[in-house]
């Protein structure tokens, strides 16, 4: 039996671990051993726990890789005149990263509780934990959940409301991957939870997080087409299409790992040549303020529901597609939806070079504060992560404001205006 009480403080194993403590040496090859679990290129045998604590936290592991593959990918853009990767969008992507990573510092995946809750209560069978077809099923099984769970939040106004935050950046580059909805993990859990009818949680939190690991690299403009594999597999071709903002790509690929599954429910789309992608929203935010970009949408999906002329067609607002009016389809229609003019002008304010730097080294500081109250929270009282949590928020927040030019420092009089 899984006891949920215990998700507050085990460390998976060993959560401050970065994969490697040999010598120099061996430091290639532990590259190449470990910079495959972004690709899903693992053994299932080496991801088959038996106990819930003892699966690694993966995410956090392989956090040095997340960083060299950014350098990588900005030295890319350099190299084909892409330029590199704007410092407003990525501070933004990263803030909203770091948003809902102050809710998980309170509350514990809300998939692994949900999961075990169900597999304690309700499991009609108990699939052994080291078998190959227990892997394999629950890698198919979440990759078609994430499916669903994706393709809901896309059709559903509300949830939408949630996940459009993920989708605001213009930018679309690996650290886009980080620029996450704080309320998500309340509505993906539920594709998840008829697996724990069967599953052992620690298979699924593996699968859980490698499917996570896969999803990093994909967001790139970097890679083109992979031939063969883009007939199987969710590619950065593909997934550029996914946050497309034209009316040709609106609401296609949906795929976790395997692009199968919008092949096989209608939902696939190529990426076309002749269609340059245009990233964000079809309305752009145009904010850097971490919470004015996360739940802006309710304050216009609310605005919405008050315009309706009848109580009907205010509680069918939340639960139709964000672009539904009455009269017309479920998902509204593509027609409402503003034709691309290219070249495309992305929003870019421009602050002060100082201020520039200012920025870049507050929020250099912000992270390196996340970092360590995320490592030292159990260590801290309630109320110290708490206070820890507002600082943080209060400081993404004001550099939101500065890279969006409301807050700028006047070198000649020294003074905030």
């Amino acid at each position: 039996m899984v006891d949920t009480s215990t998700l507050e403080s085990m460390s998976f194993a060993n959560e401050t671990s970065y994969f490697y403590d040999g010598s120099i040496s061996d430091g290639i090859g532990h590259f190449f051993s470990k910079i495959r679990f972004l690709f899903y290129l693992v053994s299932p045998y080496e991801t088959m726990y038996p106990k819930l604590e003892m699966v690694p936290r993966y995410v956090v592991e392989m956090f040095p890789f997340f960083v060299l593959m950014v350098v990588l990918e900005n030295a890319v853009r350099l190299v084909t005149r892409r330029g590199l990767a704007r410092t407003n969008d990525s501070i933004a992507s990263l803030s909203s990263g770091i948003f809902q990573e102050c809710l998980r510092i309170k509350v514990r995946s809300i998939e692994i509780i949900m999961y075990c809750f169900v597999y304690e209560r309700f499991r009609i069978t108990t699939l052994p934990w080291d078998s190959l077809w227990t892997w394999y099923l629950c890698f198919i099984a979440i990759d078609f959940g994430f499916y669903w769970a994706h393709r809901i939040a896309h059709e559903i106004a509300f949830i939408w409301a949630i996940h459009q935050n993920h989708h605001s950046g213009e930018n679309f580059t690996l650290v886009a991957a980080l620029r996450q909805a704080v309320l998500q993990p309340f509505t993906a859990w539920f594709t998840y939870v008829p697996l724990a009818l069967c599953i052992p949680p620690p298979i699924f939190l593996a699968h859980l997080q490698l499917g996570e690991l896969f999803m990093f690299w994909v967001h790139t403009e970097v890679v083109g087409k992979l031939g063969p594999l883009e007939y199987i597999l969710n590619t950065p071709s593909h997934h550029r299409v996914h946050h497309a903002r034209n009316p040709k790509y609106i609401d296609k690929n949906y795929a976790g790992v395997l692009i199968i599954w919008d092949r096989m429910f209608g939902t696939f789309q190529e990426e076309d040549p002749k269609e340059p992608v245009a990233y964000g929203l079809v309305h752009p935010v145009e904010s850097y303020n971490p919470f004015y970009v996360q739940f802006h949408s309710w304050y216009f999906m609310f605005k919405k529901m008050g315009e309706m002329k009848t109580w009907k067609h205010k509680i069918m607002v939340p639960f139709m597609g964000p672009g539904w009016e009455p009269g017309k389809p479920r998902l509204g229609l593509l027609s409402d939806i503003p034709e691309i003019k290219h070249p495309v002008t992305y929003w870019d304010p421009q602050i002060p070079l100082l201020q520039k730097i200012y920025v870049m080294a507050h929020f250099g500081l912000c992270l390196l504060f996340y970092n360590e109250l995320n490592l030292r929270k159990h260590s801290l009282t309630q109320f110290t992560v708490t206070c820890g949590i507002v600082s943080l928020l209060t400081s993404i927040t004001t550099v939101g404001f500065l890279l969006e030019g409301r807050l700028v420092f006047d070198i000649k009089n020294e003074c905030l205006s």
